[in-house]
C-alpha cells in the first residue's frame, strides 16, 4: 500500500470516527436539551391554562393541537381538550410523568392550584417530541456528516501535495541511467528528505569510486601484463630456435608457448570487457551498416579461416543498427571467431543477415560438433568452458568470449540465442536486435 493511500485511509477513518462520536454525543445532549425545553413548554402551558377561562365551545379547536389537557375541580373533570378523555390523563400529584392513553405514550404534567382547588393536567405525545427533536438534531448533524466527503477530498489533496517532494525524488531516481552516478539535486520544500538525498549522493559517490577503482585495476592490470607477456613470447621464441632438434625440450616449449598465448588471450579479453562498460561508449552510438561490419570482421579473421581451409559465406542485404562500432565489432568477432575455432578443417561457416518489421537478425552457423542443449545457458557465464581446460577441440580460450558478447548485446537491446543449425548441422547463434530508434546527433 502506498504512503498516500495509507495516510488518507487512516486520517479519513479517524475523522469519521470522531465525527460520528461527536454526532452521537451531540444527539444525546440535544435530546436531553430538547426534552427539557418541551417540559418547560408543558409547564408554561399549564400556567397559561391556570389563568385562562376556558369554555366547552373551545374543545373542537383544542382537539387539533399537538397536546391535550384537562382541568379538574375537586377531582371532577370540568374541561377537557378531547371528549374521549373522561379519566385523568395524569396522577393527581405535582410534577412530570409518563402515561399511556389514546393508544400512545404521553409526557404529562400536573399543576395544583390550591386557591381554586383545581388541577391543571397537560400532555404531549412522546413520538411528537421525538420526531420534532430528531428533525432539529438531524438538520444540525447532517451537514457535519456530509462534510466527511469534502474532508476526504481535501485530505487526499493535502497529502498528495505533502508527498510531492517524495514523488519528485522518485522521478529523479527513475530517470537516472545505470551509468549515471552524479549527485541528485536538492528537492525543494522537503527538509525531511535532505538526509535521504544526502545519503543517496554519498552512496552514488562511493559506487562511482568503486567502479572507477575496478575499471582502473582491470585496465592497469591488463596493460601491465602485456609487457612481461611480450617479453615471454620473444624469449620463448628464441629459446625454441635454440632448442630446435631436441624433441622433449621442444614439446615442453610448445606447452610453454600455449600457456603464454592463453595468458595473452585472457589479457586481451579483460581489456575488451573493460572497454564495453556503459559509461565509456553509450555516447558513441551511431547508425551502422551491419553487413559492412560483418565484412570487416570476416576480412580480419580470414587468415584464421583460410589456415583451416574453411568455407565462409555472408548472405543478406544492408541492415542498419544503432550502436557503438567497436563494441559491435567485438561482438561479431567473438561469434564468427568461435565458429571458426570449433569447426574442423574444411568445414563451413554461414553468416546471414535478415530484417523483418524493423528488427535485424544476424545468424552465425557452422558445421562443427555443436553443443548439448543443457550447455546453452552455461557458456554465457564468465570463465566457463565446455570440458574445462581440456576442451576436445584443443583450442585455447578463457571462457570470456560469449560472456562479453552477451554483455554487448544486452547494452544494444539485443538477445543472443543458441540452437542447432538446420543448414550446416553444427551450432547456430541467433543475434536479434530490437526495433532500432534513430541515433541522436
Amino acid at each position: 500500500m502506498s504512503i498516500r493511500r495509507y495516510l488518507t485511509l487512516i486520517l479519513i477513518s479517524v475523522i469519521t470516527l470522531v465525527t460520528f462520536a461527536s454526532a452521537i454525543q451531540g444527539y444525546r445532549s440535544s435530546m436531553l436539551e430538547a426534552a427539557s425545553i418541551f417540559d418547560d413548554e408543558l409547564s408554561s402551558l399549564a400556567l397559561i391554562l391556570s389563568t385562562t377561562s376556558l369554555h366547552t365551545s373551545q374543545k373542537t379547536e383544542l382537539d387539533q393541537m399537538a397536546f391535550t389537557f384537562q382541568i379538574w375541580q375537586d377531582k371532577k373533570l370540568i374541561v377537557a381538550s378531547n371528549p374521549q378523555l373522561t379519566s385523568a390523563i395524569a396522577n393527581f400529584e405535582e410534577g412530570f410523568d409518563e402515561n399511556n392513553f389514546l393508544a400512545q405514550r404521553w409526557r404529562t404534567y400536573s399543576h395544583w392550584m390550591p386557591e381554586q382547588q383545581r388541577w391543571i393536567m397537560v400532555a404531549q405525545p412522546l413520538n411528537y417530541r421525538f420526531e420534532l427533536a430528531e428533525n432539529v438534531i438531524l438538520a444540525a448533524v447532517t451537514p457535519l456528516v456530509m462534510s466527511i466527503a469534502i474532508l476526504a477530498a481535501l485530505t487526499f489533496l493535502i497529502i498528495s501535495r505533502g508527498l510531492l517532494p517524495l514523488n519528485l525524488l522518485s522521478e529523479a531516481l527513475k530517470i537516472k541511467k545505470a551509468d549515471d552516478l552524479r549527485p541528485l539535486a536538492a528537492i525543494p520544500q522537503a527538509a525531511e528528505l535532505v538526509p535521504v538525498v544526502n545519503t543517496l549522493n554519498q552512496l552514488f559517490e562511493r559506487l562511482d569510486a568503486a567502479f572507477l577503482r575496478e575499471k582502473r585495476f582491470a585496465s592497469d592490470a591488463a596493460h601491465e601484463l602485456r609487457t612481461p607477456l611480450s617479453v615471454l613470447k620473444i624469449n620463448a621464441h628464441n629459446l625454441a630456435i635454440e632448442l630446435r632438434g631436441q624433441q622433449q625440450s621442444m614439446a615442453n616449449m610448445l606447452f610453454l608457448q600455449q600457456g603464454i598465448e592463453r595468458m595473452g588471450h585472457v589479457v586481451e579479453q579483460i581489456l575488451l570487457l573493460n572497454r564495453t562498460n556503459p559509461e565509456q561508449y553509450r555516447g558513441n552510438f551511431v547508425s551502422l551498416d551491419l553487413k559492412l561490419l560483418c565484412q570487416s570482421v570476416i576480412a580480419h579473421l580470414y587468415p584464421q579461416i583460410e589456415q583451416k581451409q574453411q568455407e565462409i559465406e555472408l548472405l543478406g542485404d544492408t541492415a542498419t543498427v544503432i550502436g557503438d562500432e567497436f563494441a559491435l565489432e567485438v561482438l561479431l568477432q567473438n561469434l564468427i571467431s568461435n565458429a571458426s575455432k570449433y569447426t574442423p578443417d574444411l568445414g563451413r561457416i554461414r553468416v546471414s543477415i535478415t530484417t523483418q518489421k524493423g528488427r535485424v537478425n544476424v545468424k552465425v552457423e557452422d558445421s562443427g560438433p555443436g553443443m548439448e542443449p543443457e550447455e546453452y545457458a552455461l557458456v554465457f557465464e564468465r570463465f566457463y568452458r565446455i570440458g574445462g581446460d581440456r576442451h576436445a577441440s584443443n583450442v585455447p580460450g578463457c571462457g570470456l568470449g560469449l560472456a562479453i558478447a552477451e554483455h554487448i548485446a544486452q547494452l544494444h537491446h539485443a538477445k543472443i540465442k543458441l540452437g542447432p543449425s538446420s543448414m550446416l548441422g553444427g551450432l547456430a547463434v541467433d543475434l536479434k536486435f530490437e526495433q532500432q530508434e534513430p541515433a541522436v546527433g
